[in-house]
This record gives structure tokens, C-alpha cells and sequence, in this order.
């Protein structure tokens, strides 16, 4: 029983990050899709940025889906 209340929880906790990490990315892709509109120079700062957001979101996904089966298994 504890096991899967802990699952439950990290599994919690990981959404919660997804939806900050999202958040914060889709600040960095509006400043990337407004450099391209305007016909700007895009900011390395916002491109990096935008790619390590996508790169943690990705790993906290395939975590997420783990944990999800693994809790799936035990019910």
C-alpha cells in the first residue's frame, strides 16, 4: 500500500513539473515564433532556452509513463 501511494505521489510531483517545464518553454517558443514573424534575430539565450526545457520535459515523460505502468502493474 505505501508503495503505491509513493508512486502516486512522484507521479504527481512529475506532472506538476511537466506542466512548470511547459510553461516556462512556451514562453521561450512565443519569443522564438515572434523573432521569426518580425524577421528578427533569434536570441541564442531563447533557442537554448526552448531546448532544454523540451529535452527535461522529455525525460520527465518517460519517467512518467514508468511510473504509471509500474503503478498500473500493481493495482
Amino acid at each position: 500500500m505505501s508503495l503505491k501511494r509513493d508512486l502516486a505521489r512522484e507521479i504527481q510531483v512529475l506532472e506538476d513539473e511537466i506542466k512548470e517545464l511547459e510553461s516556462k518553454r512556451l514562453r521561450s517558443m512565443s519569443s522564438l515564433l515572434e523573432s521569426v514573424i518580425s524577421k528578427t534575430e533569434v536570441s541564442t539565450d531563447e533557442a537554448r532556452f526552448f531546448r532544454t526545457y523540451t529535452a527535461e520535459i522529455e525525460v520527465k515523460r518517460e519517467r512518467l509513463i514508468q511510473l504509471k505502468k509500474q503503478l498500473a502493474d500493481l493495482l
